[in-house]
C-alpha cells in the first residue's frame, strides 16, 4: 500500500476533526452575514433556519453542507491556500449537500405536514451550495496544476429551482391533516410581515456599486435589441419555430430582469410569472393570466400554508431589484421562469464532452441561441460576483469557458461586421477590472 505524503497526513486530520458543531456555529458566526446586516434575510438564516436546522435533519446537514463551502471560500480568500485541503472541505460538505437531497426525495414522495418546514428551508440553501461547488472546484483544479476542460454549468441549480417550485405546488394542493389557526411565537409575530427594505436610511446593496454597474446599465439596452433581431431572424422551420419560441420566452425574461434592474424606479417588480428565487409556483403562467392575481393563491387548508409566516413569505415573496435588494433573487429568477423547452435546450449544451473537439457536432440555430441568451444571463451575474460568496468566479469562468469551448464567432456571425458581441464584449471589461483590483 502506497504511504501518504506527511502533509497528506495532516491535512486529513485538520478536516477530520471538524465536528458538525464547528460547521454550524461558523454557519451562524460567518455564513449568515453574507446578507447586509439591516436586511431581513440575514434575520431568517441566523434565526430563523438556524433554529429549525436543530430539529430537522435536512435542513441540518443544508446547513453544514453551505457551512462547508463557506469554509472552502474563506481559505480560498485568506491566500495560498492548499487545494488539497480545500477539496477535502469541499468534500464534507458534498456528503451533508447529498444527504440533505436524499431526506428531501424522501419527503416530497409522500407529503406530510410535519415535512413542510424542511422541505422550504433546505431548498433555501440547495442552490447556492450548488453554484458554489462549481467555482471551487474549478478553483481547486487550477490550484493543483490541473486543466479543468469542463464548463462551469449551473445545472444543478437550475434543476434544484425548478424541481422547488413543483414542490411549493405540491404543498399548495395538498390539504393539511390538521386546520386551524395555530399559536403565534413572538419570532412568528416580528418576522411574518412582508420583508421589506425601501427606507431611504438603508444604503445601496454592493452589487450596485460594482465597477462594471455603469457599464452594463448603458449598454444592455443595445445588445438586448441586438439578440432580439438574432432570435428572430431563425430560419422558420418547424423544429426551429419551436426552439425560437421557447428561446425568445427566455428573452423576454431576461428583458424584465436587465430592465428592472437597470431601471431608475425604485419600487419596480419583476413580473409576476418569472417571481422568486426557489421557483416561484406561477412561473410557467404567462403575464396575461394573472392581471388580476396580486400575490401567490395560497390555499388555507394546504401543507403549505401550515408553515409560519416567516418562511413562507421569505420563500415566495417577489424579487424586487430596488436599490436596497440583493440582486441575486432576481437574476435566478430567469431560470425559476424559463421554460421546461428552454431548460431542455441549453443545459446538455453545457455538459462535459463526451467526444473529442474534433468529433463535436454541430450546433442547430435554435442551439446557438439559446447559449447566446444564457451568456448575455451570465454577463448579469457578474454583478453579484463579489457580493454573493456563493456565486463568486462562476459567471466569469463560466463565460470564459464558454468562448472558449464554442468559440465567439459562432455568435456574432449572426450579427452584422459592425456588431461585437456584448457578452465577448463585457468579459474583457471585466478580466481589465480584475487586473487593477
Amino acid at each position: 500500500m502506497a504511504t501518504r505524503a506527511p502533509s497528506q497526513v495532516g491535512i486529513d486530520d485538520a478536516v477530520l476533526s471538524l465536528t458538525d458543531a464547528d460547521l454550524y456555529f461558523h454557519f451562524l458566526d460567518h455564513t449568515c452575514k453574507s446578507a447586509p446586516r439591516w436586511h431581513k434575510e440575514r434575520i431568517v438564516l441566523q434565526v430563523g433556519i438556524a433554529k429549525l436546522a436543530l430539529d430537522s435533519e435536512p435542513v441540518f446537514h443544508s446547513v453544514l453542507a453551505l457551512s462547508a463551502a463557506c469554509m472552502c471560500n474563506d481559505t480560498i480568500s485568506k491566500g495560498s491556500a492548499d487545494p488539497e485541503v480545500v477539496r477535502q472541505l469541499l468534500d464534507l460538505g458534498l456528503q451533508h449537500h447529498t444527504l440533505a437531497l436524499e431526506q428531501m426525495q424522501t419527503m416530497t414522495s409522500c407529503l406530510r405536514e410535519s415535512d413542510t418546514q424542511p422541505l422550504l428551508a433546505s431548498a433555501l440553501l440547495l442552490v447556492p451550495f450548488a453554484l458554489a461547488f462549481q467555482h471551487i472546484q474549478h478553483w481547486v483544479l487550477l490550484a493543483s496544476g490541473l486543466r479543468d476542460t469542463d464548463l462551469l454549468t449551473p445545472r444543478d441549480a437550475v434543476l434544484l429551482l425548478r424541481g422547488i417550485g413543483a414542490t411549493i405546488l405540491a404543498l399548495n394542493s395538498n390539504s393539511a391533516e390538521s386546520r386551524g389557526p395555530r399559536p403565534d411565537t413572538p419570532w412568528n409575530t416580528m418576522f411574518s410581515a412582508q420583508i421589506t427594505t425601501d427606507s431611504k436610511d438603508y444604503a445601496t446593496i454592493p452589487e450596485r456599486s460594482h465597477s462594471i454597474f455603469p457599464i452594463l446599465a448603458a449598454t444592455f439596452h443595445k445588445a438586448l435589441s441586438q439578440l432580439q433581431r438574432r432570435i428572430e431572424s431563425d430560419p422558420a422551420t418547424p423544429q426551429a419555430d419551436e426552439n425560437t419560441a421557447a428561446v425568445l420566452d427566455a428573452y423576454n425574461i431576461l428583458n424584465d430582469i436587465m430592465s428592472s434592474t437597470f431601471s431608475n424606479l425604485e419600487n419596480s417588480e419583476l413580473p409576476l410569472e418569472h417571481v422568486t428565487y426557489i421557483g416561484h409556483p406561477l412561473a410557467d403562467c404567462r403575464l396575461k393570466d394573472m392581471a388580476n392575481v396580486a400575490k401567490f393563491p395560497l390555499a388555507p387548508d394546504s401543507l403549505l400554508a401550515q408553515a409560519p409566516g416567516w418562511l413562507r413569505n421569505f420563500v415566495l415573496r417577489r424579487p424586487r431589484p430596488a436599490h436596497t435588494e440583493p440582486l441575486a433573487r432576481s437574476f435566478l429568477a430567469f431560470f425559476s421562469g424559463a421554460s421546461k423547452a428552454y431548460v431542455n435546450l441549453l443545459l446538455p449544451l453545457l455538459d462535459p464532452r463526451t467526444t473529442s473537439v474534433d468529433n463535436d457536432p454541430e450546433l442547430t440555430t435554435g442551439e446557438v441561441l439559446a447559449l447566446d441568451v444564457y451568456a448575455h444571463w451570465l454577463v448579469l451575474m457578474l454583478l453579484v460576483e463579489n457580493e454573493a460568496w456563493w456565486v463568486g468566479d462562476f459567471p466569469f469562468f463560466a463565460l470564459q469557458g464558454l468562448i472558449t469551448r464554442y468559440g465567439q464567432a459562432r455568435f456574432s456571425s449572426t450579427s452584422s461586421i459592425q456588431e461585437q458581441w456584448w457578452p465577448a464584449s463585457m468579459l474583457e471589461v471585466a478580466t481589465y477590472l480584475r487586473q487593477w483590483k
